[in-house]
């Protein structure tokens, strides 16, 4: 009786730990879905940046940008190139939509430094919210 009540006390210590352990490494991430050209909307999405960053100072962020909301990327089009750089340097991905670039010719020249080209901002968020990442459309 003695060995049975140590075993299930064992047991129940060890799962204990692991779940502790699991919640501890679990870390957020979030991918958002930028695509509006308005200068109001880019502050906006990197506001919404900047609130997830507060409550989970950790998190994995990625901004998908396609249609108008390549302009946050270009360097033309962007008001914020110093904000998305200071971003970008504390780990937030700036994705740009290569079909959106093909479609309004823009080249990796006209984005700016931090701007990763993927090939599809479709698949890019598809793709994330399978590996189970948090989706939402930013700014307005």
């Amino acid at each position: 009786m003695k060995v049975k009540f140590i075993i299930l006390l064992f047991g129940l210590l060890s799962s204990g730990i692991l779940f502790a352990q699991s919640k501890q490494s679990s870390k957020h991430k979030v991918v958002i879905q930028f695509n509006d050209a308005d200068s109001v909307s880019q502050t906006r999405v990197l506001m919404q940046v900047e609130n997830i960053r507060k409550v989970w100072s950790n998190a994995e962020i990625e901004v998908v940008c396609l249609s108008g909301g390549l302009d946050l990327l270009t360097k033309k089009g962007s008001k914020l190139s110093q904000q998305v750089a200071d971003w970008a340097n504390k780990g937030v991905a700036f994705s740009a939509c290569n079909n959106t670039m093909v479609l309004r010719k823009i080249s990796k020249d006209d984005l700016l430094a931090s701007a990763v080209v993927i090939p599809s901002a479709v698949i890019e968020l598809a793709t994330k919210q399978e590996e189970g990442w948090s989706y939402f459309r930013g700014g307005k």
